[in-house]
């Protein structure tokens, strides 16, 4: 029988959500730039996602310091979470707007009871998903890409935090139109 190296999925994601959660109350109790970092700073959808991502990163952190007596292989493992935190934003996204694509708009208390639960089984999917990241021979390209996307993840939650971008995800740019004359416009 294989020797336990982290949670078992369903305890991650409560333990995420857990996480998830300690970083909102955490920023009302002590709102200082440390905190405002890896937190969720408003309602957003965007600002839930940096908070999945570092959530992750913290529990997954938590995790390796309970289990690290049984990790053989750290690479593996640290990249299979690596990988899973990148991949949790995207599906918070998946999975809430996956609701909100079948009912539409929901009533408040049933939008927040779905979001908890949507939170819950994210976590619950990472951490399915790194089980079988730690699986995959982590090559030199493969650990690159990582490095690269954690980065750039890091980077985007970060500074878009205090810089919106001019651009939403599900709003047509108001350039849309006259896309063909722009480009003429610098060719």
């Amino acid at each position: 029988m294989k020797t336990a190296t982290g949670f078992r999925p369903w305890l991650k994601g409560l333990l995420f959500w857990v996480t998830f959660m300690l970083l909102y109350v955490l920023r009302k109790l002590a709102p200082v730039i440390p905190i405002t970092l890896i937190s969720g700073v408003n309602e957003s959808n965007f600002q839930h996602y940096k908070a999945t991502f570092f959530a992750y990163l913290i529990l997954s952190l938590i995790e390796y310091l309970v289990f690290r007596k049984r990790v053989n292989e750290r690479a593996s493992y640290a990249y299979a979470r690596l990988m899973a935190a990148i991949f949790a934003p995207w599906m918070v996204f998946l999975i809430w707007y996956g609701m909100a694509a079948l009912t539409g708009r929901m009533p408040l208390p049933l939008e927040i009871l779905w979001g908890n639960l949507a939170t819950l089984l994210v976590g619950i999917l990472a951490a399915t998903f790194e089980r079988g990241f730690e699986q995959i021979t982590y090559g030199r390209p493969l650990r690159a890409a990582i490095w690269a996307l954690f980065v750039i993840s890091i980077l985007t939650y970060v500074l878009l935090t205090f810089r919106l971008p001019w651009a939403d995800v599900f709003t047509e740019p108001d350039w849309q139109g006259h896309s063909l004359l722009l480009w003429r416009q610098y060719v």
